[in-house]
C-alpha cells in the first residue's frame, strides 16, 4: 500500500472523528454517509423530529470541506426554489440564479412534506449530476451527495415518496432516539455542541480521489453473483409484490466496495454485502397485502433471504483471513449464519434460472416437498404449490362430487 493511499484512508477516520465532536452516537448513519459519498450515492434518513438529522448533514459537509445547502420542505415549495431560475431584465438580458442544489452536500429536510412535483425536481440531479432549466443544462458541484430526511409517513402534512424517487436513494437509514447514556452526554456537552468547532479535514479534490480509489477494489465473480442471487431470490419471494430493480444490485455492489475500502481491504467479502443489505433494500420493496395483514416487515423478508442464500466461500482473495465484519441486518447477539445449503430454486418455475446449490444427498435431510417432487418426476411443482395455486378448483370439484353423491343416494 502506497503512502498516499494510506494517508487518504486516514482522511476517512478524521472525517468520522470531526463529525463525532458534534453528533453523539449515530455511528451507523455516519458510516452510511461515508459509504454513500465514496460510492457517489445518496442517503434517505427517516426519523422523528429532533434526532440530529440536520446536524449530522451540516457537520458532515463541513468535515469534508464542501459547500453545504439546506432546503426546508413545505407543501407550497416549487421546483425553482430548489434548482434555480433565470432572472430577466428590461434589456432582455437573462442571468441564471442558481438554487441550493448547487452544493457538495445538499440536505432536503422533510422531503415528504413537499408535493410530488417538487420531489421530481431532484430526479435528474440525483441520477445524472445535473439539472436542466429552460432547456439549458447545468452541471452540479463535485463531489455531490443529497441527504434527504423525512418524518414517518402518516404524520400530519406528509405524502409518501414515489417508488421512482425512493429508488434513487442508495441507502435508507433510521435515525432513532438517543439512548439514556447518549442523551445524558448530550446534556453534559450541550454548550460545545451548540457552538461546534468543526474544521475541514479534507477537500473536495480529496473526496474525488477517494472515489477513484474505491473503484479499484476487487470483487470476485462469485461474490458479485452472490449479490445477484440475493436480489433474484427477493424477486421470487411470495410476500413481495414490488421487487427491487437493478439499482438495488448496483447499490450493494458499489457500497460493498466502499465498505471494504473503509475497512482497509482491497477486496470485497460476503459480510460486506450482508452488512449493507437492510440499508440498501428496505425502501426498495413493497409487500403484498397478505403479508402486511400478517404483520410481515420488509426487514424480516430481507433477513430471511440473507439466511437462505448460499454464501460463496472460495475465490474471494484473502477473505478467510480477513477480520469478520459485523452484520447489521441482525442484532449484534444474533448474527446471520447462512446454512450450508438451501433450496429456494425449488419454489421457482423458471427453468432458465441456473443454481449452483446441489440438492442434499442424505434422504433423511430432504424436505417433504422435495421428496414429492422426486416421486412425481417434475422437480418443479410441489403438492404445497399445487394446493396453493388451484385450491379454488379443487374445492369446487369436491363440492360437485359431494352433490353428485348425495343426488345419487336420494334417487335410490
Amino acid at each position: 500500500m502506497t503512502t498516499d493511499l494510506t494517508n487518504r484512508r486516514q482522511l476517512l477516520k478524521n472525517i468520522i472523528a470531526e463529525v463525532s465532536k458534534v453528533v453523539i452516537g449515530k455511528s451507523e448513519i455516519k458510516e452510511i454517509l461515508l459509504i454513500a459519498l465514496l460510492s457517489q450515492g445518496h442517503v434517505l434518513i427517516e426519523g422523528l423530529p429532533g434526532t440530529a438529522k440536520t446536524t449530522i448533514a451540516r457537520t458532515f459537509a463541513t468535515a469534508i470541506g464542501g459547500k453545504f445547502k439546506r432546503v426546508q420542505g413545505t407543501p407550497d415549495m416549487l421546483p425553482a426554489d430548489i434548482l434555480g431560475f433565470y432572472l430577466y431584465r428590461p434589456d432582455a438580458a437573462a442571468t441564471f440564479m442558481p438554487g441550493p442544489i448547487f452544493a457538495n452536500v445538499v440536505l432536503a429536510d422533510e422531503l415528504n412534506r413537499t408535493t410530488p412535483r417538487t420531489q421530481s425536481a431532484l430526479l435528474e440531479a440525483m441520477q445524472e449530476q445535473q439539472v436542466t432549466i429552460e432547456r439549458e443544462t447545468h452541471r452540479l458541484e463535485q463531489p455531490f451527495i443529497l441527504i434527504a430526511s423525512q418524518i414517518p409517513y402518516g404524520s400530519i402534512g406528509t405524502s409518501p415518496l414515489s417508488e421512482v424517487q425512493s429508488d434513487r436513494f442508495m441507502f435508507r437509514v433510521w435515525s432513532s432516539l438517543p439512548s439514556v447514556e447518549e442523551e445524558d452526554r448530550i446534556l453534559r456537552d450541550i454548550d460545545a455542541i451548540s457552538a461546534p468547532q468543526v474544521v475541514a479535514v479534507a477537500t473536495p479534490a480529496d473526496i474525488i480521489q477517494l472515489q477513484q480509489d474505491v473503484k479499484q477494489i476487487h470483487i470476485a465473480d462469485n461474490v458479485r453473483r452472490y449479490i445477484v442471487d440475493i436480489i433474484d431470490n427477493l424477486r421470487h419471494q411470495p410476500d413481495v409484490s414490488h421487487a427491487p430493480g437493478p439499482r438495488a444490485s448496483i447499490a450493494l455492489f458499489k457500497g460493498a466496495r466502499a465498505l471494504a475500502f473503509i475497512q482497509g481491504r482491497d477486496f470485497v467479502i460476503p459480510d460486506d454485502i450482508k452488512r449493507l443489505a437492510l440499508p440498501a433494500l428496505t425502501h426498495r420493496i413493497r409487500l403484498s397485502s397478505e403479508a402486511e395483514m400478517d404483520n410481515v416487515s420488509p426487514e424480516a423478508v430481507i433477513r430471511k433471504i440473507i439466511q437462505e442464500t448460499a454464501v460463496p466461500k472460495e475465490g474471494i482473495g484473502e477473505a478467510r483471513s480477513a477480520k469478520p465484519v459485523p452484520d447489521l441486518s441482525q442484532p449484534a447477539s444474533h448474527n446471520v449464519r447462512p446454512p450450508e445449503h438451501i433450496t429456494p430454486s425449488s419454489q421457482k418455475t423458471d427453468s432458465s434460472v441456473s443454481h449452483a446449490v446441489s440438492p442434499p444427498v442424505n434422504q433423511n435431510e430432504i424436505p417433504p416437498q422435495t421428496v414429492v417432487e422426486a416421486a412425481t418426476g417434475t422437480g418443479a411443482i410441489t403438492v404445497q404449490t399445487l394446493l396453493k395455486r388451484h385450491w379454488m378448483w379443487i374445492a369446487l370439484a369436491l363440492v360437485v362430487a359431494a352433490v353428485a353423491v348425495s343426488t345419487g343416494l336420494s334417487l335410490r
